[in-house]
Parts: structure tokens; sequence; C-alpha cells
């Protein structure tokens, strides 16, 4: 279950967005889905949190652990119960 949803706001300049030929929204996307991949790779956030985190769903965000090289099966025990709990 998500809770409240909190924003938070990464001063970005537009020098960097043109840089990285990247709209606003686009580098708010990668970012976002980048620090989901990374705080589920250092075990800090279940996957389904991290989807969640980067507001996609488990089939896309299994996408982007794939295109970081990051293994989605590689989880405790506890984190499987935990992964299943969040479906009944």
């Amino acid at each position: 279950m998500i809770g409240t949803m909190e924003t938070m706001t990464i001063p970005v300049s537009e020098d960097i967005l043109s840089a990285a030929n990247m709209s606003k929204d686009e580098m708010a996307a990668a970012m976002s889905r980048d620090y989901a991949v990374k705080m589920f790779a250092e075990g800090r956030l279940t996957m389904t949190q991290s989807a969640n985190l980067c507001g996609m769903n488990i089939f896309d965000f299994l996408d982007a652990l794939a295109g970081a090289g990051i293994p989605a099966a590689d989880s405790e025990a506890e984190d499987l119960e935990k992964e299943l709990a969040y479906f009944k």
C-alpha cells in the first residue's frame, strides 16, 4: 500500500538540461528511476517499493533493472515474502 506522497525538489540548471539534451520531466524521470534502481540494488527497498518510488509498474521496473545489469531475483527469502505479501 502506498502512503502519503511527498514531493522533493532538486535544483538543476538549464545548462545541465541542455548539455544532457533532456527536458525537465525527462531528467526527473531518469533521476527517479536511477535512484529507485540503486535503492533496490542496495537492498534498502523491495522491488515493489522501488517501482512505486519511480512511478513504474513492476514489469517496467524489471526492465529498468535488466538495463542496469541488476539481478531481480537475488533476494533473501524475507524480501520475497514481503513482495508476495504485497499481492495478497
